[in-house]
């Protein structure tokens, strides 16, 4: 089953073909807790504050349909901001957008759910509800995975430090880890796996 779950999950890496799994450390997903987690956080030069989870009952729901690693940017009022030039457009642009982001620019700003509204999917790494985020400009939510590999070093490192680096802007970075997660109920996480391992 754990082989039919990985060709399930791979699907959603942009443009991932088996000879760059190997070569990207790309590994059998499995239960994480917040010590895995921030193990391979460090071990590819990640910030480990800031970390969440997702919570089971909205796992499917935030997983589904993700590049990952992706990215997500909100404005100060919480809302969100399109990066993407077009629906079919990649996360490359993001090397280029998260360093011009600038408090004085409007940007496009589709109908979709608030930061608000998504803060209340995620958790803490020992499973508790978040607190308020702290004022800034714009919040950067990053999704990864452990099972990911070295795409965590070339994207979401990338992409953390970009953000860190901005002048122009206040950036909040969140990073939401979507690995399976080992303070779940023991029976919503094996109907998470079965649900991904039936995904074709």
């Amino acid at each position: 089953m754990k082989k039919t779950i990985l060709i399930s999950i791979v699907v959603f890496i942009t443009a991932c073909q088996p000879i760059l799994m190997k070569i990207y450390g790309i590994k059998q997903p499995k239960v994480e807790n917040q010590a895995s987690i921030q193990k391979q956080a460090l071990k590819y030069g990640l910030d480990n504050a800031n970390i969440v989870t997702v919570a089971a009952k909205d796992f499917l729901h935030e997983f589904w349909g993700k590049n990952i690693p992706d990215c997500a940017v909100y404005d100060k009022d919480q809302r969100y901001i399109e990066y993407r030039q077009t629906d079919t457009s990649c996360n490359a642009g993001l090397f280029a957008f998260i360093p011009a982001l600038n408090a004085t620019t409007t940007y496009h700003q589709p109908p979709a759910p608030s930061l608000k509204e998504e803060l209340k999917k995620f958790r803490d790494m020992q499973g508790k509800e978040l607190g308020e985020l702290k004022k800034a400009d714009f919040y950067l939510l990053i999704y990864f995975t452990v099972w990911t590999g070295k795409l965590n070093k070339d994207h979401v490192k990338a992409w953390e430090d970009l953000a860190k680096a901005n002048k122009n802007a206040n950036i909040h970075i969140i990073k939401v880890n979507l690995d399976f997660q080992e303070y779940w109920n023991e029976t919503e996480r094996n109907d998470i796996i079965k649900a991904l391992s039936k995904k074709k």
